[in-house]
């Protein structure tokens, strides 16, 4: 028992450095459940890499972010990257739990599936937190709520975030028929 201690002891110590480094080991679902974006890429398996950007000034801000809450991006060897914007998730991670879960789903699926369009990545997303039990009818309102705000978005999205919705929750519909 006590070398078992010592192995979590020391993976804990490890994964705490890391996430300080501003690397994370892995996502906290609102549910609790640690989470990893497991990948497969050239033949090599793994965990995409999570990136948690901090900043106090807004032009400190990751660039690859740009106008997102995350985003996924290969790193100079091509493999996924998930970078996410903990100033903002610190803002919103309390009230919006199931935004955060569905905006990591969506990287995820990216990381995973690189020539997924937004809107794949959205479906795919949805149906992540389906299976997972995490799509119940009052965090299915929170996520549409969030999309039904945004005016403007690019073409990729559909244009507008009802769009980007309408479009996710027919993907949806269509995957389970």
């Amino acid at each position: 028992m006590p070398v078992l201690f010592s192995v979590r002891y020391k993976v804990m110590l490890v994964c705490i450095a890391w996430c300080v480094s501003g690397q994370a080991c892995a996502f906290t679902l609102s549910s609790g459940d640690i989470v990893e974006c497991e990948v497969s890429l050239n033949g090599q398996t793994g965990v995409a890499t999570e990136i948690w950007v901090n900043y106090t000034d807004i032009k400190d801000r990751h660039p690859e972010l740009g106008r997102a809450v995350a985003v996924m991006r290969p790193d100079d060897k091509g493999w996924p990257t998930i970078i996410m914007d903990a100033e903002a998730y610190k803002r919103t991670g309390k009230g919006t739990p199931a935004i955060w879960d569905f905006v990591y789903f969506h990287e995820c699926a990216h990381a995973q599936q690189p020539q997924l369009s937004e809107i794949g990545a959205n479906c795919a997303a949805y149906l992540a937190m389906q299976s997972r039990g995490l799509m119940s009818y009052l965090r299915m309102k929170e996520i549409e709520a969030a999309h039904l705000s945004i005016m403007s978005l690019p073409i990729e999205y559909g244009g507008s975030g009802p769009q980007f919705w309408h479009q996710t929750v027919q993907c949806a519909k269509k995957s389970k028929e």
